[in-house]
């Protein structure tokens, strides 16, 4: 399908996701009243269900070999959701009359949010320790990507993170009453949230292979603001129904979710991480956030009674999302570069004519220089095997269409079931050329440079 098909499949499946969001509000006041769970455990029920697009996303990635793109959600969405929460949050309070809400005039006179305290400690400071968690996992030299046991440490970690939020300050249980109606509307919304959020899933990847980009850069900037987008509808809903405290902490709850269960499935398969720099920035600003949520509801309240966030506070959290955005995309990507980014740098070494493309024989050199061969060849010798070719095709080419099992055949000219290093060369420029004009113009040989391999380890 067309671009615009699949970018009309993805508004689709927003508005059902927004209509399933939307059915969650009122049965998780019950919920919470039924169980006797304190306000700031009622954030980590609705977390768990709202981080259902993301668990679906890395389950799915995981599966068809993209780890990029769960990769990227995980990353991304830890540091994208935050500030645009509690943004939702605030501006859904802003109305004076919420039935239910006490002082609530008083809130929004002051421009405040107020949040309970609790929230920092049952949900906020165990989620800042999974994240630490992750970059010791992860980072080290010796350690560095996703790997099975990093997986099943982090899915220890979220099970003692839940019953610590669901048994924390529980209070006695109330006596509600539930309708057929409202039972089924319930596992309806939960329904249509996941199949919006699926189709949300495939629109973003269809998405990423015509704008030609990584899956990485696709996972952190197109999969995890779509995906964050249920939770927007969510959180507006929640917290207008009167219940801003779980509005607001069950953001902390779903990314909790997000980084130990929907970690599970990427480390199962094992996950390298090819752009240290990316990774890194990424983990400094997935801590910083939520250390500033954390700082601002225990210090953001005009009183020592009253917790939450100023209006100033709110802002700021917004502010580090866009210095996050700034820093990935002009600093580590260099996507406005222009002659600075290293991509171009490496077009114009490679460029020896002079002209607006690289030739067949200018491309080679690029290819040999930079390293890819030998990025892929996982055993070092002189040909890839079929397994080789198809890792190498989903962890560095997921932003192309490359329709493996059709096209191995097409890299191996001479049907030795083996792929040389010229063989290669050939497949690669042939992927390069999306215009097939057998020339690889300075855009195309970007866009293939930041596949992964190649722009980390130049030599």
């Amino acid at each position: 399908m067309s671009t615009w098909i699949w970018a009309l499949v993805l508004l689709a499946a927003v508005w059902a996701a927004q209509w399933g969001a939307e059915r969650l509000a009122k049965p998780l006041k019950k919920l919470r009243k039924q169980w006797g769970f304190s306000l700031a455990a009622g954030g980590a029920l609705v977390g768990i269900a709202v981080a259902s697009p993301e668990l679906g996303i890395n389950i799915t990635s995981a599966v068809r070999g993209v780890s990029g793109i769960g990769l990227g959600v995980l990353l991304g969405s830890n540091i994208i959701a935050i500030p645009i929460m509690v943004l939702t949050a605030f501006l859904a309070t802003r109305k004076k009359n919420i039935k239910g809400l006490k002082g609530h005039e008083e809130d929004v006179k002051e421009h405040r949010l107020k949040v309970e305290p609790q929230a920092v400690k049952v949900l906020a400071l165990p989620y800042l320790g999974l994240v630490i968690a992750v970059a010791i996992l992860t980072i080290p030299k010796d350690w560095r990507g996703l790997q099975p046991m990093d997986g099943w440490i982090m899915l220890g970690m979220y099970v003692v993170f839940i019953a610590q939020a669901l048994l924390r300050g529980r209070k006695e249980k109330e006596k509600v009453e539930w309708s057929s109606k409202e039972k089924w509307l319930t596992a309806a919304g939960l329904f249509v949230l996941a199949l919006g959020a699926y189709f949300t899933v495939r629109a973003t990847e269809n998405l990423i292979s015509a704008f030609g980009i990584s899956s990485v850069i696709g996972g952190l900037f197109i999969t995890s603001p779509m995906a964050a987008l249920p939770e927007v509808f969510a959180t507006w809903s929640v917290a207008r129904s009167g219940q801003v405290t779980p509005s607001i902490t069950s953001i902390i709850s779903d990314h909790a979710t997000t980084m130990a269960v929907a970690f599970f499935p990427l480390a199962m398969v094992g996950v390298p991480v090819e752009n240290f720099q990316l990774f890194y920035i990424n983990m400094i600003f997935a801590f910083l956030v939520p250390a500033l949520y954390t700082a601002f509801i225990h210090f953001g309240g005009s009183t020592k009674s009253v917790h939450g966030f100023q209006r100033w506070q709110v802002f700021t959290l917004l502010a580090v999302l866009l210095v996050y955005v700034a820093v990935v995309l002009f600093g580590v990507l260099q996507v406005m570069g222009g002659t600075s980014g290293a991509g171009a740098n490496h077009f114009k070494t490679f460029n020896r004519d002079g002209n607006d493309y690289l030739e067949d024989d200018e491309f080679y050199r690029a290819v040999d220089k930079i390293g890819y061969f030998e990025n892929w060849n996982q055993d070092s010798n002189q040909y890839l095997d079929e397994d080789e070719w198809r890792a190498g095709i989903s962890e560095y080419l997921g932003g192309y269409q490359v329709r493996q099992v059709e096209e191995f055949g097409e890299w191996d000219l001479n049907g030795d079931s083996r792929v040389s290093e010229e063989e290669f060369k050939e497949g690669l420029f042939e992927v390069a050329d999306k215009d097939r004009n057998r020339q690889i113009s300075e855009s195309e040989f970007i866009n293939l440079y930041l596949k992964g391999s190649g722009s980390q380890r130049a030599k």
